[in-house]
């Protein structure tokens, strides 16, 4: 074994080609024969954005890829993303279960989580705290109502919103966008019932506040998230997918947060938005083809993801 750390160190003195398809100790996921090996055994595949999914028997074994998207769009390969993903992923899940339940079983392997299968409800729960990203654009433009949810007058861009909204969106295909929605929109096409979306409301709040609870504590905002749900054969409804994580969060260093923001100045942060904010200042607002983003972005990415992992577990994250 041996720490990521030392083989991000390794890979930032070598003399890498600029291209991000080439990288070299990236996991792009299962290969054809591999593939073909788990579907003679009787497992059902599915490729999502990031992660390979085998499903068999009312269990998904989740098997974490270091692909890397933004604007729904593929940019490249961050090596060791899947096994930090996967420790981060773990982590939050375990967490969750304080508050709410979710469908993790346990971590097979460094980049695999083994879970139960539950049938998904077809929205993103999205919970923001924080006036940013797609929202903070619209705004500026001149957008007031968000998902059934109206924003008043005056919201500073990257400030604290009066209070913790949800805009749903509807869930799109793999490398589709996703459709803003609203709770009344969400019941009408029986993606769920008026009932079901109470529980799921309230479910993701509370994750929420645990999540905003323990980012405090290691010197984090938790920013926004995307949450999903699903429901058992019972009835129950579970959190599915991830939660927290650096992929699915916007997170800033709460340290210079304030000071920044007086500064007019956008805050430190720790999540992929580090991409996506290169991919914009490049003239890249998620249209056409994806300009090549530097090896040294991307590597600068992943040891932010690590730093927040090793943070979480207290502890250096090794890979077998």
């Amino acid at each position: 074994m041996q720490k990521i750390s030392e083989r991000y160190e390794y890979l930032k003195k070598q003399k890498l080609n600029p291209s991000n398809t080439e990288i070299p100790e990236s996991f792009s996921g299962l290969s054809d024969s591999e593939i073909e090996g788990f579907k003679n055994q009787g497992f059902d595949f599915y490729r999502g954005k990031v992660r390979d999914l085998l499903i068999k028997n009312d269990k998904i074994r989740i098997i974490h890829s270091d692909r890397l998207t933004a604007f729904d769009k593929f940019i490249g390969y961050v090596p060791y993303k899947g096994a930090i993903l996967t420790t981060i992923s773990k982590y939050w899940l375990e967490k969750a279960e304080e508050v709410i339940p979710t469908h993790l079983i346990s971590q097979p392997t460094s980049r695999e989580l083994l879970v139960d299968t539950a049938q998904p409800f077809k929205v993103e729960v999205i919970v923001r705290g924080y006036l940013a990203g797609s929202m903070a654009r619209a705004y500026e433009k001149g957008e007031r109502v968000f998902c059934g949810q109206t924003l008043s007058e005056g919201l500073r861009t990257n400030g604290k919103l009066p209070k913790t909204i949800i805009t749903p969106t509807t869930k799109a295909e793999v490398f589709e966008h996703d459709e803003n929605t609203t709770p009344e929109e969400l019941i009408k096409n029986k993606i769920c019932s008026e009932s079901e979306w109470e529980t799921i409301q309230s479910m993701a709040l509370k994750l929420f506040a645990l999540g905003t609870e323990v980012s405090e504590s290691h010197g984090w905002i938790l920013v926004d998230t995307k949450y999903e749900f699903g429901k058992k054969p019972n009835g129950d409804i579970i959190l599915i997918d991830e939660a927290h994580t650096p992929d699915s969060s916007r997170f800033w260093i709460k340290e210079s947060y304030k000071n920044r923001i007086e500064q007019n100045k956008s805050p430190e942060m720790l999540d992929k938005e580090i991409v996506r904010r290169w991919l914009m200042e490049n003239g890249y607002k998620g249209e056409g083809e994806v300009p090549p983003v530097p090896v040294s972005k991307l590597l600068e990415l992943g040891g932010v993801y690590l730093n927040v992992a090793e943070a979480l577990i207290g502890e250096p994250l090794f890979y077998k």
